[in-house]
C-alpha cells in the first residue's frame, strides 16, 4: 500500500526503519459503535523490506479531546510485557506519537462480550489485571473525577449535564474522605482491547489508559462493560477481592457512573471538535451518557456516598 506523507513521516522517525522499505495495512477500520476501537489512533500492521508484517503500528490522531501520553503508554506497555500479558513493545517517537509492538499472529482473536462472560474466562481476565496491579508504579498518575471536571470545564453543559456532574463531584468528594489505594492499572474496560486465543492464553492490548489509580476503577469499568446486570456484581467482586462489602459495590456503581459521564463528555467534546466527521461520536457520546443517566435514576446518592 501506499503510505500518505503524514504516516511515512511517522514511520521513519523511528531510527531502526529511517532507510528500510516500510509496508503496512490497516490493521482495523475505526468505530464507536458497538464497540470503540481503533479511535484514537491510526493503526497498521507493517512489514519491513517487503517481509511480511510482524509490527503492530499505534500512530495517535492530533485532533483528541484528551491527548495521549504516547511515550507513558510505551513505557506501561513494556512493564505489562515484561510480566507476559500484552505483546512486546519495540520502538517509539513521541514528538510522531508512534508506537510499535510486536504484532499478534492469527490464532488470536478481539474478544467479545460473551467470551468474557464466561466465568473462566473472565476469572483470567481479573487475574491479569491483578497481575498488573502488583507492579512497580507507573510514571502517570489518574482520576477520573478531575477527568471529568476538565471536560466539563471545556464546553458549556445543558442543565442535565450539569447535574449529571454534579453528582460526580459529590462522588469524588466521598472518595477523597474516605481515601484512595492508588497502583498501576490498565484502566480500560473496552472489550476489544483484551485478546484470547483457542488455548485460552489471554492477553491485554491498548495501554493509552494505563496510569496508578484506584484498582476499584480498574475493576467498575470492566464489570460495566461485560456485566450489564448490578445483581451479578457482588458475586464478581467476591470472585475479584476474595470478599465483596456494601462499600466496595458502592465504590464501583460510583466509578462505573463517573467513567460513563467522562466517556459521554469525551464524544460530545469530540463530535464538536474533531474533523473526522465519519466517525460516530455523537452516537457513542448519547450511549454513554444514556447509561450514565440510567444509572442516576436508579441510584440513591445520599445513602451510596454514606457507604463509600
Amino acid at each position: 500500500m501506499s503510505i500518505s506523507p503524514s504516516v511515512d513521516a511517522a514511520l521513519h522517525s523511528i531510527d531502526a526503519w529511517a532507510n528500510r522499505r516500510i509496508s503496512y495495512e490497516h490493521a482495523l477500520s475505526p468505530v464507536m459503535s458497538p464497540m470503540h476501537r481503533g479511535v484514537s489512533s491510526e493503526c497498521l500492521r507493517v512489514g519491513i523490506d517487503d517481509a511480511p508484517p510482524v509490527f503492530f503500528v499505534k500512530i495517535a490522531h492530533p485532533d483528541l479531546a484528551e491527548t495521549v501520553d504516547t511515550g507513558a503508554s510505551f513505557r506501561a506497555a513494556a512493564a505489562v510485557a515484561a510480566i507476559g500479558l500484552t505483546p512486546g513493545p519495540r520502538h517509539s517517537n513521541e514528538a510522531f506519537g508512534i508506537t510499535v509492538f510486536d504484532l499478534l499472529d492469527e490464532t488470536w482473536q478481539t474478544a467479545h462480550l460473551d467470551d468474557l462472560a464466561v466465568p473462566a474466562t473472565f476469572e483470567k481476565l481479573l487475574a491479569a489485571k491483578r497481575a498488573i496491579h502488583a507492579l512497580p508504579q507507573f510514571e502517570r498518575d489518574s482520576n477520573v473525577f478531575d477527568r471529568i471536571v476538565r471536560l466539563a470545564a471545556s464546553m458549556t453543559l445543558t442543565a442535565d449535564l450539569a447535574a449529571l456532574t454534579a453528582t460526580a463531584s459529590r462522588m469524588s468528594a466521598a472518595m477523597a474522605a474516605s481515601g484512595i489505594d492508588m497502583c498501576p492499572c490498565h484502566a480500560d474496560g473496552v472489550t476489544s482491547n483484551v485478546m484470547l486465543r483457542e488455548d485460552g492464553a489471554l492477553q491485554l492490548v491498548d495501554f493509552d489508559e494505563a496510569a496508578n489509580t484506584d484498582p476499584a476503577f480498574d475493576l467498575a469499568v470492566t464489570l460495566n462493560e461485560i456485566l450489564p446486570a448490578l445483581s451479578a456484581w457482588p458475586a464478581a467482586l467476591e470472585m475479584a477481592n476474595g470478599h465483596v462489602t456494601d462499600a466496595e459495590l458502592a465504590r464501583s456503581r460510583c466509578y462505573a457512573f463517573a467513567d460513563d459521564l467522562r466517556w459521554g463528555l469525551w464524544g460530545l467534546k469530540m463530535n464538536a471538535t474533531s474533523p473526522r466527521r465519519h466517525i460516530e461520536f455523537l452516537k457513542y457520546a448519547q450511549w454513554r451518557l444514556l447509561r450514565c443517566s440510567m444509572a442516576s435514576s436508579r441510584i440513591d446518592a445520599d445513602g451510596l456516598l454514606k457507604l463509600i
